[in-house]
């Protein structure tokens, strides 16, 4: 391959990978600028040079495989100040939510936009989706993560609502084929789910307490508006293979929230 097409530009993220399997998320700088990995500079024109997959060696003599970051790399490295949704959940979240490029989805509650992310890039460039969320610094992350680990071309699909769609205005015009929350107490939006949520639609739940869990299953059993609704979590374990040994790894990603999925029922006065 020729060294001369390299394969990250000014602006876009770069994963750093020690001999320790330690991540470092690195947003590549602009001509002229440097970056800092741990407690070195490190000049534009040396990081923009470099290839996906490369080996590199700092001034320091340190070593670091370099990758362009897979999303679930981004979730799990990116800087946060609240709890993301792991990735073992949101490829279960994909699938059980049914989502597929060209829908209109709503969100409820984006954090700083794990979810969000792994949506507009399923959805695809005819997709849409809302994001509300009652914290404008939430949105305003989320705008920003979007940015850069997605690309400015994807904020044109996202459009941000500040708002609690809970109250008497729900959702207000938008609709939608799928609808996703991670909210603390989701029962609160039957009704507007009802209203914004077309018919045969699914409706995904995230909470992580099994009180939460019971009293939304409950909630959504007592509307005529849906039915099948289940709860399930998600359990992940990863094994060491290192010939001769083959064990099970000694951390293990267990409970991290309940998922409850529900389908939106046709009504007769509809």
């Amino acid at each position: 391959m020729s060294r001369k097409q390299p394969d990250f530009a000014p602006g876009r993220p770069m994963l750093f990978i020690d001999g320790k399997d330690r991540h470092y998320l690195v947003t590549a700088p602009e001509p002229g600028g440097v970056a800092r990995l741990r407690d070195e500079e490190l000049p534009a024109e040396m990081l923009l040079a470099l290839h996906d997959g490369e080996l590199f060696t700092t001034p320091r003599q340190r070593r670091y495989l370099v990758f362009s970051p897979t999303l679930e790399q981004v979730v799990m490295n990116m800087p946060r100040q609240a709890q993301v949704i792991y990735p073992k959940d949101l490829g279960i979240i994909l699938m059980w939510g049914d989502v597929a490029p060209g829908q209109r989805v709503i969100e409820v509650g984006c954090g700083h936009g794990a979810l969000t992310m792994t949506l507009l890039r399923a959805l695809g460039p005819e997709g849409r989706l809302v994001s509300f969320d009652l914290r404008a610094d939430h949105l305003n992350r989320t705008r920003k993560n979007i940015a850069r680990y997605l690309g400015e071309e994807f904020l044109e699909r996202w459009t941000p609502v500040e708002g609690d769609p809970s109250g008497p205005e729900g959702f207000g015009e938008h609709r939608c084929t799928r609808l996703f929350s991670d909210v603390p107490e989701p029962w609160t939006l039957v009704e507007p789910a009802a209203a914004a949520l077309e018919r045969g639609g699914v409706w995904l739940a995230y909470m992580p307490s099994v009180t939460q869990m019971s009293r939304h299953i409950e909630a959504l059993n007592a509307s005529p508006a849906f039915g099948l609704a289940q709860g399930f979590e998600t359990l992940q374990r990863f094994w060491h293979v290192r010939p001769p040994a083959v064990r099970p790894d000694h951390y293990m990603k267990a409970h991290t929230g309940f998922i409850v999925t529900c389908r939106r029922r046709w009504r007769p006065e509809e």
